[in-house]
């Protein structure tokens, strides 16, 4: 039966969740608190250049072929799939090296490094992929509304291999001693909120998702996926508003009956908040409906913050790949400073999207773009000018880095803080990605998709399962779908 439905957030979790419901029929209402949709996957458009302002690697492309499956189209009916030569460049103090995509070009680069790690390697992106189509097939697409479906004993055998107890650091240096070849494996748990001391080896499945699956530009920016899932809620007919804040979700009688907004009330049958969880639960909902206290969101270990840079150049610059790492010598103070401290770093590890290396469509002609990425703990109080000064600092330090002159032809620049994730997303404490990938923070342990406290209430995206990153924003939806489904009927 048709159901009204809103959703509250235009990110991709909330746009994919849109699409699905209103494809099942339901009357679907999306409301977006900024002038556009996209959430994190935003992009700004200035001067023609146009910047994706959020996540820029297309992983796991087997989560977005599966949810365009269910509209009878995959990815290449929306954009067009571009494969990244290479992969990317990682910069650890004068040293340089590339990742090209092919494990046997990478075998022989470990091997150059550390004699005997080249069949290592294998062995540890065969358990990679072995850890990764476990997940997919049994705990990813899992809701947890109750620990029943971990009790299977096919799976509990399974969950002895998936190495929860160790971390992924402890998993990485187990075959490589070198200090280098444990940065190149470990860097990807900074997509998972995480640093390789927190983050279980279970995630060591993401190896998969690098060296077998690949990684991906979609031509025109990341924002393509967000135009493909727009595509969709217009065929569907989702009515999409923009630029109107939510102040409540009125409850009665234990179900959410109104969605008030700064201009109007909305009926619902049923909510799916994407808004940012924490704050949706502290800020919408009465204390007793509540499924999480204050208390409970000041204990989690949050995703670090980020200082984003983006800049437009009035020249080409020469780029090796479309992906830059630096890894500076203190990566492991790097992470206590984000995690533990709880300080800015003095000397940064960061992330350097050079996309014109692949996509020179994303700058006018003769010109070039540079998107800097420089992870900082959630809960700052630091001011802008300091983020500000600590983003110059790293700019003038990657310069140095790749030995090209380009500062004094910046045309654009523009700075994304902690101070702004938190006004453009309401995001808690300005984490950038939510809550981390911990033990404790995993499966069954990470908040609900559907309410304790409101039988018609329910959440998508990073803060609940599967976690964290656009195609597992985008098997939340799924869930999250199933579960309505399940209890709108």
């Amino acid at each position: 039966m048709s159901k009204k439905i809103v959703v509250i957030g235009g990110g991709i979790g909330g746009l994919a969740t849109a699409a699905l419901l209103a494809k099942d029929g339901h009357q679907v209402t999306l409301i977006e608190k900024n002038e556009t949709v996209g959430g994190r996957a935003r992009f700004l458009a200035k001067k023609g250049f146009h910047f994706d302002m959020g996540p820029s690697w297309y992983m796991m492309p087997d989560a977005f072929e599966n949810y365009f499956k269910l509209f009878d189209k995959k990815p290449t009916d929306f954009y067009e799939l571009l494969p990244l030569k290479p992969h990317y460049t990682v910069l650890i103090e004068d040293r340089e090296y590339t990742i090209d995509g092919s494990i046997e070009n990478t075998q022989k680069l470990f091997e150059s490094i550390e004699p005997g790690t080249g069949p290592k390697l294998k062995q540890f992106i065969n358990k990679s992929e072995y850890l990764y189509n476990a997940a997919m097939k049994q705990l990813v697409y899992i809701d947890y509304e109750s620990l029943g479906p971990l009790l299977s004993p096919q799976l509990l055998l399974q969950l002895f291999t998936l190495n929860l107890l160790e971390s992924y650091h402890d998993a990485v240096k187990k075959h490589f001693k070198n200090k280098d070849l444990q940065k190149i494996l470990e860097f990807m748990t900074v997509f998972l909120g995480g640093s390789p001391y927190i983050t279980p080896a279970f995630y060591t499945l993401i190896a998969h998702t690098d060296f077998n699956l690949k990684i991906w530009h979609p031509k025109g920016g990341m924002y393509q996926v967000i135009e493909a899932l727009i595509s969709l809620c217009k065929q569907y007919k989702v009515s999409i508003v923009t630029n109107e804040p939510v102040k409540k979700i009125e409850i009665t009688d234990g179900r959410a009956s109104n969605v008030i907004t700064t201009k109007k009330r909305y009926e619902a049958d049923a909510v799916v908040v994407n808004a940012d969880y924490a704050y949706a639960e502290m800020n919408f909902l009465e204390k007793k409906w509540q499924s999480y206290s204050e208390k409970f969101w000041g204990k989690q270990t949050l995703s670090p913050s980020s200082i984003l840079v983006y800049i437009g150049l009035n020249k080409k610059i020469k780029t090796k790949a479309h992906h830059y790492l630096y890894f500076d010598r203190s990566w492991e103070q790097h992470f206590d400073d984000v995690y533990v401290n709880k300080i800015l770093p003095e000397h940064p590890s960061y992330y350097v999207n050079t996309p014109t290396h692949t996509d020179p469509s994303l700058a006018p002609p003769g010109k070039d773009m540079l998107i800097f990425l420089i992870p900082v703990a959630a809960g700052l109080s630091n001011t802008q000018q300091e983020y500000q000064d600590l983003a110059d600092k790293t700019i003038c330090h990657f310069e140095k880095t790749i030995n090209q002159s380009f500062i004094k032809d910046i045309e654009i620049k523009e700075y994304f803080s902690p101070i702004d994730f938190e006004k453009s997303y309401n995001a808690y404490k300005g984490s950038a990605f939510g809550i981390a990938h911990t033990l404790f923070q995993t499966g069954p342990f990470r908040p609900r998709n559907k309410s304790k406290k409101v039988s018609n209430l329910y959440y998508v995206g990073q803060y609940t399962n599967p976690g964290i990153g656009l195609p597992i924003c985008i098997i939340s939806a799924q869930i999250v779908a199933r579960l309505i489904e399940k209890y709108e009927a």
